[in-house]
């Protein structure tokens, strides 16, 4: 009986070494068909991997150099607006209107209506007062007139029907009121009718109207035509109505009259003191 249990537990033990030999040639044989496998995967993830990561960076990338290029762009922008005012503001820096004290530098900000052209507003509103009526002048000629309003400094150019102003024709001076009639002209009414103006005329302001200093330039007579009590004169414009950038604006007319006769009354002394000498 012991000799028949020690038959069958070694029986048993042959078996298991038997098992254990085929499972071990099972593994290795398992092992080496899902090795390549699993290489092959494993090189296809960590690619996968490289290519996303690489995707990621970039899409930083260029997020960050289209917010670059914007910010450029944006400089860009501001620097070519910077040279432009730059280079508009050397123009006017060189006249005479900024000896005088009552002379404003403004600036257009928009203009009123988008289909209207001869309408503006302009800067330095607080500066001002309020329902008075201010002459501009672009580049040493007229351009128009200012009137604030509701704390707002609205410009008339001399395209606009409402602009209107004092003026002298000719070397006589014939009185007349000017007024804008579009881009390149505007009329002077209520020119006497004995007057003997004539096409070539220069038309200056005349002062009297207390919104432009005198002799500003306005433009040239082009056509007369003759009223039943009065003449109109067309006149073409020196202005350039349709590029409004920067002005110059007559805060008061008088002190600078009297300015101004003051300068010519220098000039003809040292004129006439060089001529004996």
């Amino acid at each position: 009986m012991k000799i028949n249990r020690l038959l069958i537990f070694l029986a048993l033990i042959v078996i298991m070494v038997f098992l254990l030999k085929k499972e071990k040639n099972f593994q290795e044989g398992f092992l080496s068909l899902t090795l390549p496998i699993k290489t092959t995967y494993l090189k296809f993830s960590n690619s996968l991997n490289d290519k996303k990561e690489q995707y990621l960076t970039q899409v930083e990338t260029i997020k960050k150099v289209k917010e670059e290029n914007l910010l450029l762009r944006k400089y860009l922008y501001q620097q070519k607006i910077n040279l432009i005012t730059f280079k508009q503001l050397d123009q006017y820096n060189e006249n005479k209107f900024n000896n005088f004290d009552n002379i404003l530098q403004v600036q257009t900000i928009s203009y009123k209506k988008l289909n209207d052209f001869s309408q503006i507003y302009l800067t330095k509103a607080e500066a001002l007062n309020k329902d008075k009526i201010y002459g501009l002048i672009q580049k040493n000629v007229v351009a128009g007139i200012a009137i604030k309003k509701d704390n707002m400094l609205k410009g008339l150019l001399l395209s606009n029907p409402t602009c209107q102003f004092a003026t002298f024709i000719g070397k006589k001076k014939t009185p007349g009121i000017a007024k804008g009639i579009n881009d390149e002209s505007i009329e002077v009414n209520f020119i006497p009718k004995w007057s003997k103006i004539k096409v070539g005329d220069k038309v200056m302001t005349s002062g009297l109207d207390n919104i432009f200093l005198p002799e500003i330039p306005v433009g040239v007579v082009t056509n007369i035509l003759t009223r039943s009590t009065y003449k109109t004169a067309i006149v073409k414009t020196y202005a350039d109505t349709l590029h409004p950038n920067f002005f110059y604006l007559v805060k008061e007319v008088l002190q600078e009259v009297e300015d101004i006769n003051i300068s010519k009354m220098k000039l003809e002394h040292n004129a006439t003191k060089e001529k004996d000498e």
